[in-house]
């Protein structure tokens, strides 16, 4: 790939096999930081946990330089946003002062951890019909697909309610093994007495996990098992 510097001299930059399953992974969160960067960056290169800050940072500076991500820092936790540019995602570029960005860049922290324990990870559908509720994401091992939802902010326990009636019809029909709910403190807590308080709640309890591993700024709390998404023993081939 031909590239101009800005001050106009060309010069040949080469995007890997890497680098291209890099932008599909970013197709699919749409945003991130360099801190889940490490991660993806880590599998892709067959290693069990994240590359160094040092290293996803050049990567960032490389693709960057080829026009294939952009980057802002807005002062969170995990470093820089970034996110693929149209012509590397083929997505126009994404509001990154949304309310929801901060929401967005956790689910792209989780989904790194998974694909750096070998699971696939893809967005789920929106519901077809009224009454089911969309996942934050599906990581898909060899023998399990789980349902994950991200929860930074706690929900009405009506709210809840609906969630749960939805994921009960979903579990029971096979649409998926398990749900895993990652929360910090106050939307763990929230969780939790939802599941306890209504019987759709507990008709699933069993099958719903929920781990406090965020800090109330959205980052993985890198002194927990948290960090480590999911635990080194769950890896799947």
């Amino acid at each position: 790939m031909v590239v101009r510097d800005t001050d106009g001299v060309e010069r040949r930059a080469w995007v890997t096999a890497r680098d291209e399953r890099m932008c599909e992974w970013l197709r699919i969160v749409r945003v991130t930081d360099v801190q889940a960067i490490r991660w993806v960056l880590g599998a892709l290169n067959g290693v069990d946990g994240p590359v160094s800050t040092r290293r996803a940072q050049a990567w960032c500076a490389r693709m960057d330089l080829v026009g294939l991500i952009e980057r802002a820092n807005l002062g969170g936790p995990g470093g820089s946003i970034v996110w693929g540019t149209y012509e590397a995602t083929g997505l126009s570029r994404p509001n990154i002062y949304r309310q929801t960005t901060r929401h967005e860049v956790a689910v792209a922290s989780v989904s790194a951890r998974y694909i750096n324990a070998s699971f696939a990870w893809r967005r789920d559908e929106r519901p077809a019909q009224v009454g089911s509720h969309q996942a934050d994401g599906v990581a898909i091992g060899r023998r399990t697909q789980q349902l994950i939802e991200v929860e930074l902010t706690p929900k009405r326990a009506p709210r809840y309610l609906s969630i749960f009636q939805a994921y009960r019809r979903r579990l029971d029909a096979g649409g998926a093994d398990s749900v895993t709910y990652l929360c910090n403190d106050s939307s763990g807590r929230a969780v939790r007495a939802a599941l306890r308080a209504s019987p759709a709640g507990r008709a699933i309890a069993d099958r719903v996990s929920v781990r406090d591993v965020f800090t109330d700024r959205g980052a993985v709390r890198a002194n927990s098992a948290g960090a480590r998404l999911p635990s080194s023993t769950a890896h799947e081939s």
